[in-house]
């Protein structure tokens, strides 16, 4: 599943760099959607960390992990926490601010779009709440469940599970977190 997300960011990256944090160095002329009236860097990923859950019932909270960087053009802000459980059952949650926002948007919101259909005991039936859209993906054979969010139409919230039968987790653990006042952040 994490492979899916980059595969995600690599393709939006050669589809070239959109919103999101951002950056005043532009080499290109931006696309009516790039326009920003006031440019701001991603948000460092110590603001981010305190969006990841502090606990999750029944889980042992593991490593936090963060780090922001730039990479040519390309600028990311990452928050990572892992929680493992017995079984070898085990639940990560990233928060990524990125220079390439707008296409991950974008793909997000595609995505939803093309789930839309589905019903709601589906699942991998798309999130559709006030503060975030997003899919759902779930692997049986690996059981790896992974929501993909667009918060604020800025932050991506991946939502990982491995080792539960269903997509249930990682609903109920995105379901958890202050996506309002992630989308909020500045």
């Amino acid at each position: 599943m994490r492979d899916y997300f980059l595969r995600l960011a690599i393709a939006s990256f050669a589809l070239g760099v959109g919103g999101g944090c951002l950056d005043d160095e532009r080499t290109t002329s931006p696309t009516p959607r790039d326009v920003v009236t006031t440019a701001a860097p991603c948000v460092y990923f110590k603001d981010l960390a305190p969006f990841l859950p502090e606990s999750l019932e029944g889980f042992t909270v593991g490593a936090t992990a963060g780090s922001t960087g730039k990479y040519g053009e390309v600028s990311v802000s990452e928050a990572e926490r892992t929680y493992t459980r017995s079984e070898g059952r085990e639940v990560k949650v990233r928060i990524v601010d990125t220079t390439m926002g707008l296409k991950l948007g974008e793909a997000i919101r595609e995505a939803a779009q093309k789930a839309r259909g589905r019903a709601a005991s589906d699942p991998t039936a798309p999130i559709q709440w006030k503060e975030a859209v997003g899919f759902v993906r779930y692997d049986a054979d690996e059981a790896v469940a992974e929501a993909n969010l667009l918060v604020g139409d800025r932050f991506v919230v991946a939502v990982t599970s491995r080792g539960f039968p269903s997509t249930v987790e990682v609903r109920r653990v995105a379901r958890g977190i202050d996506l309002a006042g992630l989308a909020r952040l500045q």
